[in-house]
């Protein structure tokens, strides 16, 4: 199985205090070994906008990086 696959099929039927719990604790022990796993959910994120709404995080992520 694959990353992709394992992290959703661990994260499957999460309730929202459960992913909120692992995505905070994951990015405030600033490891990088939850960069993947993040990575996994934001290209699920985006993969389910439509192109406007995809054009707006991806504007939101320039204003970021400025």
């Amino acid at each position: 199985m694959d990353i992709r696959n394992a992290l959703l099929t661990k994260l499957h039927n999460s309730s929202f205090n459960e992913l909120k719990g692992i995505i905070d604790e994951g990015i405030a022990s600033r490891e990088e070994t939850i960069l993947p796993g993040l990575g996994v959910l934001f290209e699920k994120y985006y993969n389910s906008l439509d192109n406007n709404q995809k054009d707006g995080i991806i504007n939101s992520l320039c204003n970021l990086l400025k």
